[in-house]
């Protein structure tokens, strides 16, 4: 069919183009507004909007970051405060047990010492010479060294007691051999020279000493029908 268009000028629409979409005239709105303080304030606060909107979210996420942060530091900070209780009482069952083992190490330390001096003045004795004392000397224990003791015997030969003398400075638990008196006396019908010999206790090196491990010498000892030795 054949359309005429009656009407010059007039564009006639096109069927099917849609629907148009009409934007505002920004231009004729601005000429209807007088007001020029309302048109700061709406351009202020939309200024102040953008502003919020462009340092808030940024922050907002920071602070999101942060908070995450926060708490896996607390939880950590909880249990470093465990571990450091923990700690402490390790710490404190350590100290008490090094206490014992000082006090037992004490104890243990002046248990053999009189074991070790009878037997080196048993060892240092000379035939023909006997003891009939032995005795801690307590005054001079206190003025230094080791133990301090007394020797009292009897010997029928004076160069025995020079003997015995020279014997005990060689033994390694006994050191400032002095003799304190000497004197002959009449026993049995026979002069017999008597002796008094002080001396002290002195810790002997350790390579002049050898242990043994204490189920060896339990052994050792029920074999040879005796007792412990250190």
């Amino acid at each position: 069919m054949i359309e005429i268009n009656l009407l010059p000028g007039a564009r006639r629409k096109r069927a099917g183009a849609g629907v148009a979409l009409a934007l505002p005239d920004f231009k004729a709105l601005l000429t209807a507004v007088k007001e020029p303080w309302l048109i700061a304030c709406v351009a202020a606060w939309t200024i102040v909007l953008a502003g919020v909107g462009i340092l808030y979210l940024p922050r907002r996420g920071q602070v999101a970051g942060l908070e995450a942060r926060r708490d896996s530091l607390r939880h950590d900070s909880t249990s470093l405060a465990a571990l450091i209780v923990q700690k402490t009482a390790i710490e404190a069952a350590r100290d008490s047990v090094t206490r014992q083992i000082e006090v037992i190490r004490d104890i243990d330390g002046d248990r053999y010492v009189w074991p070790h001096l009878l037997d080196a003045v048993t060892k240092a004795l000379p035939p023909y010479t006997w003891l009939d004392d032995i005795a801690a000397l307590a005054a001079e224990a206190d003025t230094g060294g080791g133990a301090a003791f007394q020797i009292t015997g009897k010997s029928v030969d004076l160069q025995a007691i020079t003997r015995f003398l020279r014997n005990l400075e060689e033994s390694p638990f006994i050191e400032g051999v002095t003799t304190v008196s000497t004197g002959v006396v009449s026993e049995q019908g026979r002069d017999v020279t008597t002796f008094v010999l002080n001396a002290r206790y002195q810790v002997p090196d350790s390579t002049q000493l050898t242990l043994q491990p204490l189920a060896a010498s339990l052994v050792q000892g029920v074999r040879s029908g005796g007792g412990r030795r250190r």
